[in-house]
């Protein structure tokens, strides 16, 4: 059983990672917008406050669920399913996280979009 305060420490941790991500590519919290839908886990307290308050970053909420974020639901989807083998081989999470960390990378840096004009999104 998955306590819910598990839940907010990986919210927590991932965006951790992400913003040390962004500090890689010369970015700052403060100049971006986080957009997901209303799930529990990201409309806690912890989680809110370290985000609008310490990182200084927005936060955007779907109305609609999936609906209303529809790059982001494609991209996971094919995401997943590219990806899906790979996933399930890794032996313990370690590896899984680097795994999807290299899969994220290629997809930012080398993987070109038809959406961007055939180029990666970085």
């Amino acid at each position: 059983m998955t306590l819910p305060s598990d839940n907010t420490e990986l919210a927590l941790e991932v965006w951790r990672s992400a913003k040390r991500a962004l500090k890689r590519l010369g970015q700052k919290a403060e100049d971006i917008i986080i957009h997901h839908d209303q799930d529990g886990v990201y409309l806690g307290h912890r989680r809110v406050y370290e985000i609008l308050v310490n990182s200084k970053a927005r936060l955007s909420y779907s109305e609609n669920g999936a609906k209303e974020n529809v790059y982001m639901e494609s991209f996971i989807g094919r995401f997943k399913q590219e990806n899906h083998d790979l996933f399930w081989e890794q032996e313990n999470l370690e590896l899984l996280k680097e795994v999807v960390e290299e899969k994220v990378r290629y997809y930012n840096f080398c993987r070109k979009h038809s959406a961007f004009g055939h180029k990666s999104p970085i």
